[in-house]
């Protein structure tokens, strides 16, 4: 498994990180068979009213990319988000689960309809819903990590 980059924020001078999100979306549509967010550009989905993030895979799996829904519902700039392992997205008492959620990803390539308890930078604690999280592959099969995606989530 290699793992995936290290990403500067996403902008304008870089396209948004247009093409590390096609990359995403390609292996979204390579592993569920599903296309994700037809139409969109990197600077639209930047921006939209949903969350998707990644991680770079390997022992830390540290966070990668997130479009500014994420950062703003775990209450991080960009340098903070990237410098968190995605464990650290779940409080404590949830960890074992999200463990189980990632090792069944990691058997079966992807999940959908996930829920679970997560907590922002700050301590707050929102439960996110209907996510669907899939294993980043490129086209060789290689995995780059892990990526989520979810419109919904209640604060708790």
């Amino acid at each position: 498994m290699s793992l995936g980059p290290v990403l500067g924020l996403p902008a304008a001078e870089n396209d948004f990180q247009n093409s590390f999100v096609q990359k995403v979306l390609a292996s979204h549509a390579r592993v569920t068979g599903r296309t994700l967010l037809p139409g969109l550009t990197a600077r639209e989905i930047w921006s939209g009213d949903f969350a998707l993030l990644t991680h770079r895979g390997g022992p830390e799996a540290m966070l990668n990319y997130g479009n500014r829904f994420a950062l703003d519902l775990w209450e991080c700039g960009w340098d903070q988000f990237i410098a968190t392992p995605s464990s650290a997205t779940a409080p404590d008492e949830g960890r074992a689960a999200r463990a189980q959620t990632m090792q069944q990803v990691i058997e079966t390539g992807f999940v959908t309809g996930y829920e679970g308890c997560r907590i922002s930078r700050t301590g707050r604690l929102f439960l996110i819903q209907d996510v669907t999280i899939w294993r980043l592959l490129e086209e060789s099969g290689e995995s780059f990590g892990v990526a989520a995606f979810f419109r919904r989530y209640q604060r708790l």
